[in-house]
């Protein structure tokens, strides 16, 4: 790669886990009734440095702290960023900028705890849900656990107001670079309203984190959209091919959501009950992985 651009280095940390059924992920019905999988919750720590200067340390999605997500849905082994970056050397206040591939809770709902890092989400994304929220009582009959609310906090709608009075929300477009040598890509009606996917490009080759453009690597081995969706699986079947073509089929570079596979894939080690995933490791850095 070009000496003017930093090479990356990519390592999903997985945070929480969550037993669902595995069409959740997987589909309906090429994956129902297989049973329940305990299915990682992961945000993806991407590093980068430039001709041996500063390091620049960025966030692929920020994961959840609410208390009440962790009931509904049945989390556990929960674990804060600071216990979750630690376990490679870096603490939440080093995190520069968040890359959101959506705002369901899972993903956005602890931008929070990362006090000096500017978020960065599509604007058809933000927008969508900005109107999803405006809808009358008519389309919320079960409360807070309607479908309009399934995934998304409306307290999350109060923290991003507040991230854009301090400077700190940025809205992107379709193939926007968000820092050099990594892009944001628009699907939009996809998994969500404004999903995006990141592309990294390293000196080991174009690494995509997917988030929930892609949850599992079947969705894209198999075209076949997650059983989960506020938006068009259709227009989810698209996207799974633009990341086809932007890996030139090498299906093992996509860093997906929500899957187990991730850890088998790629170098990863355990610290306490989660994982940690070496996806690329740079040319200037080193493995975080503790001596055996």
């Amino acid at each position: 790669m070009s000496e003017s651009l930093p090479d990356y280095s990519i390592r999903p940390l997985c945070f929480s886990h969550v037993d669902l059924p595995r069409e959740f992920f997987g589909g309906v019905p090429i994956h129902s009734g297989e049973g329940v999988s305990a299915s990682p919750m992961i945000y993806v720590l991407v590093s980068g440095r430039v001709d041996g200067g500063t390091v620049h340390h960025y966030l692929v999605d920020a994961g959840f702290h609410a208390d009440k997500w962790i009931h509904r849905f049945g989390f556990y082994d929960w674990e804060p960023p600071e216990t979750v970056l630690g376990k490679v050397g870096v603490r939440p206040a080093e995190i520069e900028k968040i890359f959101l591939t959506h705002m369901h809770f899972d993903h956005a709902n602890n931008v929070g705890a990362f006090p000096n890092a500017e978020v960065h989400v599509q604007w058809d994304e933000y927008q969508g849900w900005l109107k999803a929220l405006a809808l009358p009582d008519l389309y919320t009959p079960l409360g807070e656990e309607s479908w309009i609310t399934s995934s998304f906090d409306r307290d999350d709608a109060r923290v991003f107001g507040e991230l854009a009075r301090d400077h700190r929300l940025l809205f992107v477009g379709d193939d926007e670079e968000l820092a050099p040598g990594i892009r944001g890509h628009l699907s939009k009606d996809g998994h969500t309203f404004g999903t995006q996917w990141i592309s990294v490009d390293t000196s080991g080759g174009r690494y995509v984190v997917a988030g929930d453009a892609v949850m599992w690597y079947s969705n894209v081995e198999e075209m076949w959209p997650s059983g989960y969706t506020n938006g068009n699986t259709y227009s989810m079947l698209m996207t799974y091919g633009e990341i086809h073509r932007h890996l030139g089929g090498d299906l093992d570079r996509i860093v997906p959501g929500h899957d187990t596979l991730l850890f088998a894939r790629h170098p990863s080690w355990k610290v306490g009950p989660n994982e940690v995933a070496e996806v690329h490791v740079a040319a200037w850095d080193t493995s975080r992985r503790p001596e055996s």
